[in-house]
């Protein structure tokens, strides 16, 4: 009976023990995942309300005027950022038309994007509102991007500075976050809808003795685009395209490459400050097509050179000059279905740069070319043509 008894206590009190165990263990388990709990809900909260230095620029290209009716971005509060609007935009798709300072120096990330407009070429009014990816913006926003110095010596932060609108025919709309680089954040599609011409313009002319009066100073080749009734975005969608590839060349056991600067025709722009080596020496990083770069290379010795490749430059042209809006539209379609019929028939590719046997550096007044450059796999190749290859000691 005594052993019995004995039993039962020993039990009572393992029970006992195990109760406080449990007890202690679920309280733990409890503080831990208040404490995770508490840490998500202040980032999600810091998401939603730090404030950054950002304005709101649009632009739209120069063949296909457009003009903004309103527009806002707005946080999740419901305060919002006015789009600069009530001018003609045909600065350049991807560029800005200039920024209009509204509203306090500091501004919420935005979590959404509002925006109605018309298009002169198409007669149109286009109107969207669009979801923004607002906690990558905010992690973009946040990050230390490191310093620069002014040519007075005097040091600036390197950062995201504007939120940039694209407006593209048929509705497309594209939006770049601007400063030291550029990367595009979202592209979308807005709808038609039907609005009051006396609510638009400011004067008391008919919409079609307007219409006709923008419609006879563009282009030769959007004025027979609206005659047949073919405005489409094709080409603006070509543009932000991407392709799985790396960046390579033929003398790797010599150089390495140490850094780089590179400029897309879905007007992107990046280098080691706003993303890594990586970005360009892997091949599944998706990047647009790049319409020129510079390339940093050291060899063992630490000795440096810069490598400046200019791709599809128009016959007669020098590579300093910027480009007219046709010849920038023939490049980016030369590149555009170069890339396309290569990616049809092969994987794995590289953008590769086939350097002479002899390496040949340049001189600033008097370019010399060193190399080549190619669409390259395991079994096939291509040249990208009228592109150049400038070697310079870099600085």
């Amino acid at each position: 009976m005594k052993i019995n008894s004995l039993n039962k206590v020993y039990i009572l009190i393992v029970i006992i023990l195990l109760a406080l165990l449990l007890k202690a263990g679920y309280n733990i388990c409890k503080e831990r995942g208040m404490l995770i709990f508490n840490k998500e809900k202040k980032k999600e909260m810091l998401i939603k309300t730090e404030k950054f230095g950002w304005l709101a620029t649009a632009g739209a290209g120069e063949e296909y005027p457009m003009e903004i009716v309103s527009g806002s971005f707005i946080a999740s509060d419901g305060s919002s950022q006015w789009i600069p609007s009530r001018e003609i935009l045909k600065s350049g798709w991807g560029n800005g038309n200039g920024v209009w300072v509204v509203g306090d120096e500091l501004r919420k990330v935005p979590e959404r994007m509002e925006i109605t407009w018309f298009s002169y070429a198409e007669n149109k009014f286009f109107s969207g509102e669009f979801e923004l990816p607002q906690q990558i913006m905010y992690n973009l926003f946040k990050r230390d991007y490191g310093k620069e110095m002014h040519p007075d010596g005097s040091e600036f932060d390197l950062r995201f500075s504007e939120l940039t609108i694209g407006l593209a025919p048929k509705g497309l709309v594209t939006l770049w976050m601007s400063g030291f680089a550029q990367i595009e954040i979202g592209t979308y599609q807005a709808h038609e809808i039907n609005m009051e011409w006396k609510d638009f313009f400011r004067g008391e002319a008919k919409r079609e003795v307007v219409i006709k009066s923008y419609q006879e100073d563009m282009l030769p080749f959007v004025q027979d685009e609206i005659a047949q009734n073919k405005i489409n975005n094709i080409y603006w969608k070509d543009l932000l395209e991407k392709y799985e590839y790396s960046v390579n060349f033929n003398k790797t056991k010599e150089y390495k490459i140490y850094d780089y600067e590179i400029w897309f025709i879905n007007h992107e722009a990046f280098d080691t400050k706003s993303n890594d080596l990586n970005y360009i020496l892997k091949s599944e990083i998706s990047k647009a097509i790049p319409s020129n770069m510079v390339l940093f290379l050291k060899d063992n010795f630490e000795r440096k050179l810069e490598v400046r490749i200019d791709l599809c430059v128009p016959k007669e042209k020098k590579i300093e000059e910027n480009l007219s809006l046709f010849e920038e539209r023939n490049k980016n379609l030369e590149l555009i279905k170069i890339f396309k019929a290569f990616y049809a028939q092969n994987e794995n590719v590289e953008f590769y740069i086939k350097f002479n046997k002899e390496i040949v550096k340049s001189n600033i007044r008097k370019p010399v070319y060193s190399g080549k450059v190619f669409l390259k796999s395991a079994t096939s190749e291509v040249e990208i043509p009228n592109s150049t290859v400038a070697v310079y000691d870099a600085e």
